[in-house]
Formats: structure tokens, C-alpha cells, sequence
């Protein structure tokens, strides 16, 4: 009688413990809800609050210690960012200084980066002139005296933050023709100059016309050459439309389009010409049709050689200064 009695408070005694504990689980699970689940906070692990860093900073958390912000405080005694001063000694290759054995301030040295990749770290660094900017490395820095258009100057040495405000209509920058720009956004007295570029396509390989690529009005058609420093070379006569240049301005060029024509010499110094055949689409996107104007375009086909092989000259675009 003993044992069973035992036996069965035993049993008891598990059954109860095991349902207080689902029972708890249950009232604990289903208790979970938006309500009460513990919101963003200063011990999450997570960047949020507003905070500098991880849990640290911002308008409720405590301040990040100023040795790990990624912030140079020179103001704090900090050597160099995060090191020096009241933080851990700065690293010789890592010091803001030109140590020995170093070619510019913390690079060129074993176990320091190339100068050269300094130019994007926001630090003072390498051989830079200002921040990322200057020496033989990085871009130049941007001045309000160079008579260049850089930094954030809408016009050539005005506008943006630092130069004074731009004095012409003009806005080098906003995409459209405007003021006394030759095109979008270039040529004119105050934008760069316009590029003068020309490539085409030819037997799978893309050429540019690095060595020549010019326009001229010449007795009224327009005149336009190119020649790569690999030898190939085109070149296009095309006669002003009765009605005068117009952007938008389209034209085949073939055998029976006397007197324009399309002329193209491979690199093997093999002449194709629209005169012997074939068809090239010759387009005029814009044209200000004036000695010191712009002509932009794209043209696309076919020419033949003197014995009726054809080669296809395409993706061809244009945009040329005309002299």
C-alpha cells in the first residue's frame, strides 16, 4: 500500500508541474503582441534610435566614446582618426604624418596601401593637395579660379557652394541647351567646350576618331571626316536640304544621291564608297549650321569597293565642333 501510495503522488505531482508549465507557456505566447514587446532601444544591437553608432549616441542613447567614432577630433587630442591622444597610439602607417619609409602620408611603405588608392577615403593622405583632391595622384581640386567647370560650379568658376554665384544665364549642368551653350550643357563662354568624337562599327570591331574627326560647311554640304589611330577612316558629303538644315534631318546616301556620298577605307587600306553602292542612313539629330556651331547625329549601312564587295559600316554616331 505504501509504494502505490508513492507511486500515484509521484505521478500526481509530475502531471500538475507539467501542466503549470504549459499553462505558463500558453499565458506567456499569447501575451506577446504589439502592445508589449520591447520596443528600439539603447541594447538592441541594432542602428536605430537616431544613433551614431550601434547603441550608442543620437537624441536618447548614451555618447559613442569618441575613440571609435571613425571621426578625427583633433579638438579631443586625437592624433589621427580614433588613435592618438586620450585613445590608443595612431599606427606609424596610420598617423596623418609622413613617417620614414613612407612616400606620401601613410602610403607607399611595406605594409601600407599604394598612394594612389587614397583618393576616395575622406582623409588628408597620399601626395592630396585637400582631401582626395590634388597631387599626382587624385583629381584636381576643384577652385573657383581655374576656368574650369568642376566641383559643384554650374557655370566655369561660379555657382555651386563655394564660387561666387554664376553673373550669365547659363547652368552647365541641368541637362537641357540653355543660356549661350553651343549644345547641352557645353560650349559657349561658359561651359567646356564641346567634345568633338565620331565611332563606328566595322567587321565586329568599334573605332574612334581619335586622330581626325571634324565638320565643315563647305559651298553648302556639310562635310564630315574621321580617322582612327588604327588607319580606318570614313568620311560623308551630304547637300543641305532645300528648305534648310533642320535637327531631325534624314538622308540615304547611295549611288544615285550625286553629289553626297559616304566614303569609308578599312584598316587594310581597302576603299568602299556609296558611289559604287550599298545604302547608309545619314541622320542630323541637331545642327546649329554655322562656322562655329554643333551638328550631332548617328548614321548606319552599307558601302561597296570598286569590284562590288560590300561592307557594312553601323552604329555610327557623331558629335563635332563645325569649323
Amino acid at each position: 500500500m505504501t509504494s502505490h501510495g508513492l507511486q500515484t503522488s509521484f505521478v500526481g505531482r509530475f502531471l500538475a508541474a507539467t501542466l503549470t508549465v504549459f499553462l505558463a507557456a500558453f499565458t506567456l505566447t499569447s501575451c506577446l503582441n504589439d502592445d508589449n514587446l520591447i520596443g528600439e532601444n539603447c541594447y538592441d544591437e541594432i542602428l536605430n534610435n537616431g544613433e551614431e553608432l550601434v547603441d550608442c549616441g543620437g537624441p536618447i542613447c548614451d555618447p559613442c566614446d569618441p575613440c571609435e567614432n571613425g571621426v578625427w577630433n583633433p579638438l579631443l587630442g586625437e592624433q589621427w582618426v580614433d588613435c592618438g591622444g586620450s585613445c590608443e597610439p595612431c599606427e606609424t602607417n596610420f598617423n596623418g604624418q609622413l613617417d620614414e619609409g613612407e612616400t606620401g602620408i601613410d602610403c607607399g611603405c611595406d605594409g601600407c596601401p599604394a598612394c594612389p588608392e587614397l583618393c576616395g577615403d575622406g582623409l588628408l593622405n597620399g601626395y592630396e593637395q585637400e582631401v582626395d583632391c590634388g597631387g599626382v595622384d587624385c583629381d584636381p581640386c576643384p577652385t573657383c579660379d581655374d576656368l574650369e567647370l568642376n566641383g559643384d560650379e554650374s557655370g566655369i568658376d561660379c555657382g555651386g557652394a563655394d564660387c561666387e554665384p554664376c553673373e550669365c544665364l547659363c547652368d552647365c549642368t541641368n541637362g537641357i541647351q540653355d543660356g549661350l551653350e553651343d549644345y547641352i550643357d557645353c560650349g559657349g563662354p561658359n561651359c567646356e567646350p564641346c567634345a568633338a568624337e565620331i565611332t563606328w562599327m566595322n567587321g565586329g570591331v568599334q573605332y574612334f576618331g581619335d586622330a581626325t574627326a571634324t565638320a565643315e560647311l563647305v559651298s553648302g554640304n556639310l562635310q564630315i571626316t574621321g580617322v582612327s589611330l588604327t588607319g580606318a577612316q570614313l568620311g560623308f558629303v551630304v547637300a543641305e536640304p532645300a528648305d534648310g538644315w533642320y535637327n531631325g534631318y534624314s538622308v540615304a546616301l547611295n549611288a544615285t544621291a550625286l553629289p553626297q556620298a559616304g566614303v569609308y577605307t578599312s584598316t587594310l587600306g581597302v576603299n568602299y564608297t556609296t558611289l559604287f553602292g550599298g545604302n547608309t542612313t545619314f541622320v542630323i539629330n541637331y545642327i546649329d549650321a554655322v562656322s562655329g556651331g554643333y551638328v550631332v547625329g548617328t548614321f548606319s549601312g552599307s558601302m561597296m569597293d570598286a569590284g562590288g564587295t560590300a561592307t557594312a559600316v553601323s552604329g555610327g554616331q557623331y558629335a563635332l565642333p563645325i569649323n
